[in-house]
């Protein structure tokens, strides 16, 4: 027994001396000699066993046999691994250059994910702990889109240091490669950690107000963001692939501090801040609530499930919806509002009005809040575009900071939108379309007769011109977008009809706009038409009211008619039944 072991002392500390590699040299020569015994040991089995009838030597020579050839797999497994990569393919004045270099990437990247967290964490009126969810304004949109783009490419970044560095384990530990082996592994687990940590605050954050989370889900192709990023990051950071190599790296790092005295080396070889950043972010990360961490878990397991369910009954959700909005009950084909009264009020009507619309004894009227249905945006034939917008300094001014160049309204939009705005100066014999409204099959143009039924008010924006072009620019740009069944204001990938509306007026950087605050329904922030018509009258009487009555024509249901009606009258509605029977 002293022999043997003896010798191989005596071969180790020989191999030592000449810096063999343990892997793939050494390992692999061991192999080698493995599967060359395993072989003699199966083929002197055989002759001795089989050879003889004997049933226990069959049972070795399969035994010896199936180990000679897992030793070959291993064998094989052992030259893939020690296959040059870009890492390892670096000499150790290329490494040094390299690992400096990427260091201080490294710092600058991981000071940038912290600072995009701080930066939203100090909007404590969307992402604090009493901050109550509601739907982002266009400035906070822009604020958070901009962050998240910041927040994915920096990510994106870093994560590539990441996997560059991942193949740390193909320098061997022994004397010779161990110094890049732990800096390559200290690197890419320290950026590993950064990744975790900063993802963990940012989906903590934006958790807190969920009308941002879905927001920033939206596929942004122009940002090459894919659709559902939030989502993804929520759960690969809560499942078993982030969080598995954090617990991996922090055995293997404790693994090579008992071993190989790392800790010690890591400080020698200049490295010794990168173990303390590794040290930091794991400590950050077990501090962190474990409650929380539970609670993202519990979200992410649930999360993939919730979206398959939520895509087999949305195009049931959707159907029904659509066939609600589409059915009518009681005289079908007929609205109480004339063509002579639709002329009468397109003659009073101006570019950007806001109007509030019902037709009696359709199904959807049962699903929906409030006396008012509907609501459309008016824009207005292009000849009315041109008198109202092309002459006016301040649209022309505003085209100039958008477009950099001096263009009148009209041929902006004929530039901005050229088949919408062909589309709609109408056909042959087809009056124009003049009116932008979201109905079930999305935001589309239509004829002010199409778009008017039994009862219809129209509202004046109290805002310059320029600022209603602008409405009517932003309305234009959602032409196309599927209607929003879920009637979430939170995203605009589809669109309900106030919804409409409401963004493409509401306040946006130097330019005023409507006001017009949602209402939280069945857990989701959106405004029914009616709100747009108590907010006219709740404003009516205090100082600087939003909008200006326009018109109401008003249907008499028992009259089979309607009539030009009052303000009065107008602001009667928010408080009418909206069962059509109860109709005068």
């Amino acid at each position: 027994m002293a022999l043997p072991l003896g010798l191989g002392a005596a071969i180790g500390y020989w191999v030592a001396d000449r810096e063999v590699r343990w892997l793939p040299t050494m390992v692999g020569a061991l192999l080698v000699l493995a599967v060359l015994a395993l072989g003699a040991m199966a083929a002197g089995t055989y002759l001795l066993g089989p050879g003889a009838g004997l049933r226990r030597g069959r049972k070795r020579f399969i035994a010896f046999a199936l180990l000679a050839v897992l030793a070959t797999g291993v064998r094989v497994a052992v030259f893939v691994a020690a296959r040059k990569s870009p890492l390892t393919s670096l000499s150790t004045a290329d490494f040094a250059t390299a690992f400096a270099q990427d260091v201080r990437l490294y710092r600058e990247y991981d000071g940038g994910l912290a600072r995009i967290v701080a930066t939203l964490a100090a909007r404590e009126d969307l992402f604090g702990p009493g901050a109550v969810p509601r739907v982002l304004s266009a400035d906070e949109e822009a604020l958070v889109l901009d962050a998240w783009q910041d927040y994915v490419d920096t990510s994106l970044a870093l994560d590539q240091v990441r996997r560059f560095y991942e193949d740390y384990y193909r320098f061997d530990l022994s004397r010779l490669e161990r110094e890049r082996h732990l800096k390559a592994f200290l690197l890419t687990f320290a950026a590993e950690m950064s990744l975790y940590e900063n993802t963990a605050a940012l989906i903590a954050l934006l958790d807190r107000n969920p009308n941002a989370a879905k927001f920033l889900d939206l596929e942004r192709p122009a940002r090459h963001i894919p659709a559902g990023s939030v989502a993804g990051a929520r759960e690969e950071l809560a499942g078993l692939s982030d969080f598995g190599r954090v617990v991996a790296g922090k055995r293997y790092l404790a693994y090579l501090d008992v071993m190989h005295d790392a800790s010690r080396e890591a400080l020698a070889a200049g490295a010794g801040w990168l173990w303390g950043e590794v040290e930091r972010h794991l400590s950050d990360i077990e501090a962190s609530n474990a409650a929380a961490l539970a609670g993202l878990s519990i979200g992410s397991d649930w999360s993939p499930l919730e979206r398959h369910l939520k895509l087999l009954a949305y195009p049931v959700t959707a159907g029904v919806a659509e066939w609600m909005g589409d059915t009518r009950v009681k005289r079908i084909g007929h609205e109480l509002i004339t063509d002579d009264q639709v002329a009468a009020l397109g003659a009073a009507l101006a570019p950007g009005d806001v109007l509030l619309e019902r037709r009696n004894w359709f199904i959807s009227n049962v699903g929906l809040p409030g006396f008012w249905p509907h609501a459309i945006l008016y824009v207005g034939p292009n000849d009315l575009l041109a008198r109202t917008f092309d002459a006016d300094a301040e649209t022309r001014a505003w085209l100039k900071r958008e477009t950099g160049r001096d263009l009148s309204f009209t041929a902006f939009l004929a530039e901005r939108f050229p088949r919408a705005f062909a589309e709609r100066a109408g056909g042959a014999g087809e009056p124009p379309r003049v009116v932008l409204e979201a109905v079930s099959e999305g935001v589309v143009q239509n004829t002010l007769r199409d778009a008017v039924g039994d009862y219809l008010a129209a509202m004046r924006p109290r805002l310059p011109a320029w600022v209603k072009a602008q409405a009517i620019a932003r309305a234009l740009g959602y032409l196309g977008r599927p209607y929003d069944f879920d009637f979430d204001f939170a995203t605009d990938h589809a669109l309900v009809c106030t919804e409409l509306v409401w963004r493409s007026y509401r306040p946006a950087g130097e330019a005023p706009g409507l006001s017009i605050p949602t209402v939280r329904v069945l857990g989701r922030e959106t405004l029914p038409p009616t709100d747009i018509a108590r907010l006219f009258r709740d404003e009516r009487a205090k100082p600087g009211p939003q909008l200006e009555f326009v018109y109401f024509l008003e249907g008499r249901e028992h009259h089979g008619d309607a009539v030009v009606s009052t303000e009065p009258a107008f602001l009667t509605t928010p408080d009418r039944s909206k069962w059509d029977f109860g109709q005068p």
